[in-house]
């Protein structure tokens, strides 16, 4: 079948250049489309029901560890639990868009599989009998996966991705699919196939990209957890802006090769960038979901065994800790708003009273991460195309362009994406990764931003942001993010309550390569000292 890049080049170069904000999916664009045909979920998903079902929300935002006790005390059964949260999704999804895909019919099948599980007794995992979600573009057997765009409308996942059957192997229990915005590529969750998506604390606002749908799921007691993906911010953007727990994963740690997007025939050689993770309402329950996540079958051919160390046990007042909040570059500094920063200073303020060692400071490697992120972007969307395409992605990158000439790394590279720059790009890359290698063995942790303030109004796509009295780019709203990408270190969303307009704040929590556990026993730490998820008002 003819590839849509040589239907339409200059239409590729328009979604390629998106791929620039919150991509998840940059491997997917030039697949083939030769699957069986699904209609994506519509009609009462997103509409108000005439009639609610009976809800007596015995289980709605309760955790999946509290769940899970309620399952083995005999308190509760997996189906009543997962019949409760099905009712939840259709009277109030059409608030918020959050859900795509309903899976009802297995998704008791299952519950009633976890009860007799349980009546052998047998446990699978902490989350057997536990209700989750996930992303639009994991492959769950017979569902769509159209990442929200026409081109792919008739894709259909041939069976389950390793992710997925990692989470039914569990125990888990699988409700349904959540929204993402087309070609997973923006800071909001809107398309071409599903309604646009909403943020549970003010539905004027947007619940973030591209795991917006997830998000907005969990902050609305849809499900207890959801399984997300960040190419350049697309965990931590939906996490922070209602007011979740989250964890990007490190590099490679998690399969994203084998059931990601509708790819059955990518030829793709490179690899970078894009990770898989879970978010959570509570800490406990994101160690849990990655916990039985970082057990899923890898795919050799791109990933490599880990040794996964124990946390240490540390109390607060023995981690060092590093943390900014106006990250110099250059002569100038990557600012945030005032609610970042009261949030954050009062953040550091409680660690520092609890005797970590605390400093301001930053390595001096912002501008050195951006230009490494925009040109792996380049270097990824450009392997083995044609000029004519490539000067037309490079045409349509020109949107962005504010005149600051921070896009030339992306142009650059993208003039000639060959093997041998793809080799130059890994070597300089390796040499910024060891500095942040060598700025950890001074500090535990980073602490900083995730986004200059809380989360937008719906708009169209790129429109500036005004906040604080300052116009902010559409990109630049959440540059904190990208920027960890290429050098592939963990990062934790750590929420810490409300602004004065109700909506949620958070910061990000970055470690070294493989600090996962690490970083789940600090956020265990923090907890006490943080205001955690906030229930949206009237949920």
């Amino acid at each position: 079948m003819e590839s849509a890049k040589s239907k339409n080049p200059g239409w590729i170069a328009v979604a390629i250049v998106l791929f620039i904000v919150i991509a998840s999916g940059l491997y997917f664009y030039f697949a083939a489309q030769d699957n069986a045909s699904a209609a994506p979920s519509e009609g009462d998903l997103y509409a108000k029901p005439e009639k609610e079902i009976p809800l007596e929300g015995k289980y709605i935002f309760k955790s999946a560890a509290e769940l899970g006790a309620m399952l083995r005390n005999g308190e509760a059964s997996a189906v009543g639990i997962t019949k409760e949260f099905l009712a939840n999704i259709k009277n109030n999804n059409y608030k918020y868009k959050a859900i795509v895909w309903l899976r009802e019919k297995e998704a008791l099948e299952d519950a009633q599989k976890a009860d007799e599980a349980i009546a052998r007794g047998e446990w699978l995992s902490p989350l057997h009998g536990i209700p989750v979600t996930v992303k639009e573009e994991y492959w769950v057997k017979g569902s769509p996966v159209t990442l929200n765009a026409n081109q792919y409308r008739d894709f259909v996942a041939p069976e389950d991705g390793e992710l997925v059957k990692q989470l039914k192997r569990s125990g888990a229990i699988i409700l349904g699919k959540s929204n993402v915005p087309t070609l997973l590529m923006d800071y909001q969750t809107q398309g071409e196939i599903y309604p646009t998506a909403s943020n549970p604390y003010d539905t004027t606002r947007t619940p973030g990209g591209s795991t917006g749908g997830g998000a907005a799921a969990l902050a609305a007691g849809f499900t207890t957890l959801a399984l997300g993906s960040d190419l350049g911010g697309s965990i931590r953007v939906p996490a922070s802006y209602c007011g979740l727990y989250s964890l990007k994963t490190s590099f490679g740690s998690l399969n994203t090769t084998e059931g990601d997007g509708p790819d059955t025939a990518s030829k793709k050689k490179r690899h970078a960038l894009n990770v898989a993770g879970p978010l959570a309402r509570t800490p406990e329950d994101l160690e849990t979901a990655w916990l039985v996540l970082r057990d899923t079958k890898k795919d050799l051919r791109v990933q490599q065994p880990i040794e996964w160390k124990q946390a240490s046990g540390r109390s607060i007042n023995q981690y060092r800790i590093a943390w900014t909040d106006d990250w110099q570059n250059g002569d100038q500094a990557v600012t945030v708003g005032k609610d970042v920063k009261e949030k954050l200073g009062a953040l550091i303020d409680a660690i520092d009273q609890h005797g970590a060692t605390i400093k301001k400071t930053a390595p001096d490697t912002y501008g050195e991460m951006m230009r490494s992120y925009l040109e792996c972007l380049a270097l990824l969307s450009g392997e083995g195309q044609p000029e004519p395409v490539r000067n037309s992605i490079k045409d349509g990158m020109k949107q962005w362009d504010d005149g600051t000439g921070r896009l030339k790394p992306f142009y650059d590279a993208m003039d000639n994406p060959g093997d041998t720059q793809w080799q130059q790009w890994q070597e300089s890359n390796e040499k910024l990764k060891a500095k942040w290698a060598d700025f950890f063995r001074q500090y535990d942790f980073f602490v900083c931003p995730i986004t200059y303030g809380p989360a937008i109004t719906k708009r169209p796509k790129r429109t500036p942001i005004i906040i604080d009295g300052d116009t902010i780019s559409y990109f630049r709203y959440a540059t904190y993010t990208t920027i960890f990408n290429p050098i592939e270190v963990p990062s934790i969303t750590i929420p810490l309550g409300l602004n004065k307009e109700g909506l949620p704040i958070a910061i990000q929590i970055v470690g070294p390569m493989h600090s996962e556990p690490e970083l789940l026993h600090f956020a265990k730490l923090l907890k006490p000292l943080t205001p955690g998820f906030i229930r949206p008002r009237g949920l």
